[in-house]
């Protein structure tokens, strides 16, 4: 199973993915590249390396369905239906079954305060501000005709997940 987290930034979806983690499931995560890729030091980002970030993103993801695990997705582009279809293209290519998660969304302005005060990653509250506007832009909720399985809802509420 590979599920595709569907949220702006600051919307749980790490948290989701430390809960998945626990379970035994595999995390695929940009921030995770990041770390392996620069320590951790969001502010060296290079669109230049998008081809190494993605090999290593597709090498995580198929050895671990070649392992029979489970694999959650969080990637914060995985907002536009666009950049979803390479995750639901390689779940059918590996003949395993595909879910979207999708994250409560708020203003824009409420998901920048989020993340700058829960972990700015050196970058400025303005910086926040025009990624959430960004993501608020191109953000396409996701529907059963991309090929998913199912799709579950999740809201934050008080210190423990719901679904809706």
């Amino acid at each position: 199973m590979i599920q595709i987290l569907v949220g702006c930034i600051s919307s749980g979806k790490t948290t989701y993915c430390r809960k998945r983690a626990q379970e035994g499931w595999i995390i695929m995560t940009d921030d995770a590249i990041v770390d392996a890729v620069h320590g951790g030091d969001y502010t060296l980002y290079d669109k230049a390396l998008k081809p190494l970030y993605k090999s290593i993103e597709n090498h995580i993801v198929h050895m671990a369905v070649a392992m029979g695990k489970n694999v959650v997705i969080d990637r914060g582009l995985n907002i536009s239906a666009i950049s979803r279809q390479r995750w639901i293209a390689i779940a059918r290519s590996l003949d395993v079954p595909i879910s979207a998660v999708i994250f409560e969304k708020f203003d824009p302005g409420i998901h920048a305060r989020r993340r700058f005060d829960a972990d700015p990653r050196g970058l400025s509250f303005e910086y926040w501000c025009q990624v959430a506007n960004k993501h608020e832009a191109v953000y396409e909720r996701p529907d059963l005709s991309e090929g998913y399985e199912s799709i579950e809802e999740i809201k934050w509420d008080k210190n423990r997940w719901n679904t809706k």
